[in-house]
């Protein structure tokens, strides 16, 4: 059911089934670009065309307001279909990895991690929620690729997309501002180099 439009004050308003929409895509807009230590509420409610007061009205604070905004975002995550082969399955967990990072929001997550581990309380069920889902996912590929003989049996599931997430992280933070529409362009080809590499050590035995 809609909320009701926190604009809405006068009798006979119809509800705006946008205005949560809105509330927090300018909510994560403005902490991509800022931060927790620049956000701001008045910011948010020009961004999203809507009173300061309701905003407080709706969601009491700030801190409840970006909690809200990244446990709706990290509850969108699109659904991951397995192919049956390890290696194209950690090639597209990779690259769509990169293609985040490198979009409209992607310093979202980044920003993200780090501050969840500074203010836990306002980030940090969010991110358990995303990386809790990302893990089940990559970790169902791995074992089921243990189970078909394309890994050695006791390959950590940990290990092995910790390193393809860390390689890839790192890449992206350590890549010059002047590189990354490079970078963006090889996604997928650099998911496939990094996915490649790590599969080397581990003995793997698939296509």
């Amino acid at each position: 059911m809609p909320s009701p439009s926190l604009r809405s004050s006068g009798r006979g308003r119809t509800p705006d089934p946008d205005l949560e929409a809105r509330v927090f895509d300018a909510t994560l807009e403005l902490y991509a670009e800022v931060g927790w230590a620049g956000f701001s509420l008045d910011v948010v409610a020009r961004r999203a065309r809507v009173g300061k007061a309701a905003l407080y009205g709706r969601w009491g604070s700030k801190e409840k307001l970006i909690g809200a905004a990244l446990a709706s975002w990290s509850s969108q995550a699109p659904s991951f279909e397995e192919s049956g082969s390890l290696r194209p399955d950690l090639i597209r967990m990779a690259t769509s990895m990169i293609e985040g990072y490198l979009g409209r929001r992607g310093l979202v997550v980044l920003r993200a991690q780090v501050e969840a581990k500074v203010y836990p309380e306002l980030f940090g069920q969010a991110m358990d929620e995303l990386q809790r889902e990302r893990t089940r996912i990559g970790r169902s590929v791995v074992l089921r690729a243990i189970e078909r003989g394309e890994l050695p049996v006791g390959t950590s599931p940990a290990l092995l997309l910790d390193a393809v997430a860390g390689i890839v992280t790192n890449h992206v933070l350590t890549t010059p501002a002047s590189r990354m529409s490079a970078l963006e362009a090889r996604a997928a080809e650099y998911a496939e180099q990094v996915v490649d590499f790590v599969l080397s050590a581990l003995g793997h035995r698939g296509d």
